[in-house]
């Protein structure tokens, strides 16, 4: 659900805002003990807002009345322990053309609190002016008109549409940019502001923000995140390049060891086939595994050679 809220000073009526009137003040309720007043959804709330609203109607008689808004309020334990009392800061908002004025308005509200049966017990007319947060120019000034009137020293009037004037937030010397100094202003809250050094800076004995040593970082370099990322990795890189050499050293070692196994086979066969039993009575004498035969036949009887054919080569028939 959407509401449209009037401008400080303008009241609701026929769908449209109007200018009104206004008249400050701060009324004291007594009501029974209850939380959620904080909240303006509560039920607490919408029922303060109702007998607060009931009341004023009551208490003014004129035509002019148009509206109250409640602009805060603030809870404190009675004397009483079964009730608590309220203050509650309201703005009565008449029309614009009323004879009404401060005094007339107060003793509407104080012969009201006297019939309320002790529900309302007090109020306190605030000056216009000091409403407004503005200078009385000369006495008879009552600041009817909030957008015209002069804030007072260290207010401002954020926009001029608004009448009221705030006090200035809260401001850090000139010197104070990240251009030349390497600072920014923090506002901590409505009242204190401190020039302070940029994250990944840290101030020195003489003022002056410098940069943070390696591995330190964020504000007054107390971020040590990126120094124990290097350690880390470090020793990591360290611990797998060792692993990478203790895989290649037992690769190495391993087949190593495999090759002179395999050699010392290779050599035993070998000897083993050198002294195995041939079947001949006489080895090679110059260590060849195949023996040499001695053989003593008659001249003879020695092999002819086939492709010589005895008695000559035969001469063609043709």
């Amino acid at each position: 659900i959407r509401f449209c809220l009037c401008l400080e000073g303008y009241y609701y009526s026929n769908s449209t805002c109007n200018k009104g009137k206004i008249f400050p003040g701060t009324i004291t309720v007594n009501i029974s003990p209850t939380s959620g007043l904080e909240d303006e959804n509560s039920v607490a709330y919408q029922e303060l807002h109702f007998n607060i609203t009931r009341f004023f109607e009551k208490a003014f008689d004129s035509s002019d009345y148009r509206q109250t808004v409640i602009a805060k309020l603030s809870t404190s334990p009675s004397a009483r322990s079964a009730m608590h009392t309220v203050d509650v800061a309201v703005v009565n908002i008449f029309l614009e053309t009323t004879k009404q004025t401060e005094e007339t308005v107060s003793c509407a509200i104080e012969r009201a609190i006297k019939h309320s049966a002790n529900e309302f017990t007090r109020y306190i007319k605030q000056d216009r002016c000091d409403y407004y947060g503005c200078e009385k120019e000369n006495g008879q000034d009552d600041c009817t008109s909030g957008l015209l009137c002069q804030c007072k020293p260290g207010l401002l009037r954020p926009n001029p549409q608004i009448p009221q004037c705030v006090a200035l937030g809260p401001e850090c010397p000139d010197d104070c940019n990240t251009q030349n100094t390497q600072k920014q202003c923090l506002v901590k809250d409505s009242w204190n502001a401190t020039c302070v050094c940029l994250p990944g800076y840290k101030e020195d004995d003489r003022g002056i923000c410098q940069q943070c040593a390696f591995g330190y970082s964020g504000v007054d370099c107390e971020d040590s995140f990126q120094l124990i990322l290097t350690i880390v990795g470090t020793i990591a890189g360290i611990l797998i390049l060792g692993l990478v050499i203790a895989i290649i050293f037992l690769v190495s070692s391993k087949n190593k060891r495999r090759n002179v196994e395999e050699q010392k086979l290779i050599e035993n066969d070998f000897q083993n086939l050198k002294l195995r039993n041939t079947g001949f009575s006489n080895l090679g004498a110059d260590g060849s595994i195949f023996p040499k035969i001695n053989m003593n036949l008659p001249k003879e009887s020695q092999p002819q050679n086939p492709y010589v054919i005895q008695g000559g080569i035969p001469r063609a028939d043709y």
